[in-house]
């Protein structure tokens, strides 16, 4: 039954207003967890003019094509809360309008509950994928009223803002095609449209190449979105006007069971949809007149606690939200400033939010680590390990450069932080207690490893977000133990190469000081991108 264009109207104001009253609600409790230390921290790196390079974070990795290449532009210019906020009002307007237009009433309070949920990002911290959920909703509006170019201009903008909410769009896409299999100059149109912004994205893979990770596909996950398809599935076939959305269960089973066995950096992302598995399915039961009533009933169940339940895992990290705040820092921020050398690292054993990834680089400290699953289990397998011992903490402290261990008084990330935080305590790991507060331990290692190590004595002066500078008592061939990046900048005569563990060998022609840089301001983004590249080893 179609709805009038004045109620519909109607419609989007409420859903819009039930948006912005609990993401206010959810404002006014206090900083999200989850990912909003990361963005945090990458918006205040563009504000620094770090677009290319942040060597204060796993050893050295490119901040931006790592995860979103556009989103932390105007985060830096407008804050992050409210382009989140603005997101996700206008994220539930789209899909009201969308949805009232194709399937009429019975979307109305499927768009009012979507009204509710669209608020989540303000609590689990998903900003980058808010906006690109947003823009994601905007290409298929634009689609709805037969706009292509516009939508793929959206489609270039999702693909900048979220590379997953991309591959989301591609899929709502797959279902209509396959729904429709029609072949239509727009359909043409559209899918090269699409080819060409991947391609977009690859080329910015390319140009800064690192290694991704993978991201586990968690097997209660896989259960969850495979009961959710299969029930949806089942109710939407009843229903003639429902066809669409059988063919969404479908293709989204199909990539999840895809997800599930072959390992990439999707993963578990691949689920991120079930946000809103609640209103997809009251859509779908409204659709099939929620007959047959048993069956709707458990698919609605299924979808209920399958969209409430990571909210709820959520909520021990909400118990203490002294990390999210400076003053739980101050008392190990004034001790590194007192005692912290350039050319080491800090270990913080990670919080269950992991506001250290914010924190203490902000204060000018570069993280052994950071917040991103997928490089953490790529570049620090040990500690992932199910039985860690000292001896192997203790070799990889070294490896990474690090001087100081920070232990903090609340809650830990359950994968991997209590193993940690166990061998650090431990006799056998060797490492001195330095200080103690009610909310902190801090444990220094013994003849730490430095940054750089070679045949004559070096000394780091400088250890910025993109430099790197120090001195060398005797030329040769030194061991620098910073990702290498093809941008490096050395100044003075030597060459640079790939080192072991995708290090960097800095081959020095005489003694005395040496810099490597890469570029820092945005006029000079294009330079770092076709300057040419330092001599190799």
């Amino acid at each position: 039954m179609d709805v009038p264009l004045l109620a519909r109207r109607r419609e989007l104001l409420l859903a819009a207003g039930l948006t912005a009253a609990f993401a206010g609600l959810l404002v006014l409790i206090g900083p999200a967890p989850g990912d909003a230390p990361a963005h945090l921290y990458r918006t205040l790196l563009v504000r620094h003019g770090a677009f290319v390079w942040d060597n204060y974070w796993y050893e050295g990795n490119y901040p931006l094509a790592s995860y979103s290449l556009l989103y932390y532009l105007p985060a830096a210019l407008v804050g992050n809360l409210p382009l989140v906020f603005a997101a996700s009002v206008v994220s539930t307007m789209l899909f009201s309008s969308i949805a009232l237009r194709e399937w009429g009433s019975a979307a109305l309070w499927p768009s009012r509950v979507f009204g509710v949920l669209a608020a989540a990002p303000l609590f689990t911290g998903l900003y980058a994928y808010s906006l690109g959920f947003t823009t994601m909703l905007g290409a298929l509006k634009a689609l709805q009223t037969r706009r292509a170019w516009l939508a793929i201009l959206l489609a270039l903008l999702t693909v900048g803002f979220s590379p997953l909410a991309f591959a989301f769009l591609c899929l709502v896409l797959a279902a209509v095609f396959v729904e429709r299999r029609k072949l239509s100059r727009r359909t043409v149109v559209m899918a090269a449209g699409l080819a060409a912004v991947a391609g977009i994205e690859l080329l910015a893979l390319l140009l800064f190449r690192s290694n991704q990770g993978v991201y586990p596909f968690h097997g209660i996950d896989f259960a969850g979105v495979l009961a959710t398809c299969i029930l949806g599935g089942l109710v939407a076939r009843r229903s003639r006007a429902a066809t669409t959305l059988v063919s969404f269960y479908a293709l989204w089973a199909l990539g999840s069971v895809f997800f599930f066995v072959v390992p990439t950096p999707l993963g578990d992302n691949w689920t991120r949809l079930g946000a809103f598995a609640l209103p997809i399915m009251m859509l779908t039961a409204s659709l099939a007149g929620f007959r047959p009533r048993r069956l709707v009933m458990l698919a609605l169940a299924v979808a209920f606690a399958y969209n409430i339940t990571p909210y709820v895992l959520l909520i021990p990290s909400r118990l203490d939200n002294r990390p999210a705040s400076a003053a739980f820092w101050q008392p190990v921020v004034r001790y590194l400033d007192r005692h912290a050398q350039p050319g080491y690292r800090v270990e913080v054993v990670p919080t269950a939010a992991h506001w250290e990834s914010y924190w203490i680089p902000k204060s000018g400290f570069p993280l052994a680590r950071g917040w991103y699953r997928q490089l953490d289990t790529v570049d620090n397998p040990t500690l992932y390990r199910k039985h860690l011992n000292a001896r192997a903490y203790v070799a990889w402290l070294r490896e990474s450069a690090v001087q100081y261990v920070l232990l903090p008084s609340t809650s830990l990330d359950w994968d991997g932080g209590p193993q940690e935080a166990k061998v650090l305590q431990s006799r056998a790991s060797g490492l001195r207690v330095v200080f103690r507060s009610r909310d902190w331990t801090i444990y220094r290692l013994p003849h730490p490893t430095p940054l750089v190590t070679g045949p004559g004595h070096a000394r780091v002066t400088q250890f910025g977000h993109t430099t790197i500078r120090g001195v060398v008592s005797k030329p040769g061939t030194y061991l620098l133990r910073a990702h290498y990046n093809p941008y490096w900048k050395l100044s003075g005569k030597g060459c640079i190469a790939t080192g072991p563990a995708q290090m960097t060998w800095l081959r020095l022609a005489k003694p005395g000081p040496f810099a490597l840089s890469v570029s820092d301001s945005p006029d000079r983004l294009l330079d770092a991108l076709t300057a040419k590249r330092p001599a190799r080893c």
